[in-house]
């Protein structure tokens, strides 16, 4: 299952940098690959694959989760989309 987050933060080079230190976090949310990118320098994106949404979930919404953002200096606008519907063109 894919998760995409989309989030405001200070910068997007620094959140790049920072996001990578959170191997273990990501583990615990049964997460296998990351796939990361930006629109601007502010506004960063995250597609999680994960085989359990209610562990990435429990563990998102974890105090960790908080202080690992607040690491990666994101200031807000955090959305998070469970991504459960594909289309095949």
């Amino acid at each position: 299952m894919l998760i995409a987050v989309r989030a405001q933060v200070e910068s997007a080079d620094h959140w790049r940098t920072q996001f990578k230190t959170h191997a273990d976090l990501f583990r615990s949310q049964r997460v296998s690959v990351v796939h990361m990118g930006s629109a601007d320098e502010n506004t960063v994106l995250a597609i999680f694959e994960t085989d359990d949404v209610d562990e990435f979930i429990r563990v998102f919404n974890d105090p960790a989760t908080m202080e690992a953002m607040s690491n990666d200096k994101v200031t807000g606008g955090v959305e998070m989309f469970v991504i459960n519907e594909s289309f095949e063109i």
